[in-house]
């Protein structure tokens, strides 16, 4: 494994209200296919409870930008106490999903991620040098592609959940009466 460094920590997006989550999980992969990333899912958890259904998904997408360096992103979606309600839509009725929703990113840039300077402690001191001063323009264009990824995908899911905030409720499970 190579050099790992930190670019977007924990880049964070709160919601509570009305929202259709596989409509959501749909809109982050498109995104992401779009910019040309690959996806790794590295969870999937559902688990229902008396107050609703608890939802941790998670993945890690990455895109290989040169033979030496690769965005990498984590995105951890955690939704608390979903259930379905009836909404109106423009005089349109329909069931969609009601919850909390916290949504965590960050980014990474991940050199050498082929370990093809870490043979010997003579090349990782020239990886070192090679990294510090003689790529590092390249390096700076990097980590201002990666910002501005991860920030038009928070852009993107704000947006994106902003629609349902029109919606108007026209009843609750039973539970919350």
């Amino acid at each position: 494994m190579g050099h790992v460094k930190i670019i977007v920590d924990h880049e964070r997006i709160e919601y509570d209200g009305p929202f259709d989550a596989s409509d959501m999980f749909r809109h982050v992969q498109n995104f992401l296919f779009e910019r040309g990333f690959d996806t790794r899912q590295d969870k999937d958890f559902e688990h229902h409870t008396p107050s609703g259904t608890e939802i941790e998904w998670q993945i890690s997408p990455w895109k290989r930008i040169t033979d030496y360096a690769r965005h990498m992103i984590k995105i951890r979606v955690l939704i608390h106490d979903m259930k379905k309600i009836s909404v109106s839509k423009e005089g349109k009725k329909t069931k969609i999903d009601n919850g909390k929703i916290q949504i965590t990113i960050d980014g990474f840039i991940e050199s050498d991620y082929e370990s093809k300077w870490e043979e010997m402690p003579m090349f990782m001191f020239l990886r070192t040098i090679y990294d510090k001063f003689i790529f590092k323009i390249y390096t700076e264009r990097f980590e201002q592609r990666l910002t501005h990824d991860i920030n038009q995908l928070s852009h993107s899911i704000g947006q994106f959940l902003n629609v349902y905030r029109s919606y108007s409720v026209v009843s609750r499970p039973a539970t919350e009466k």
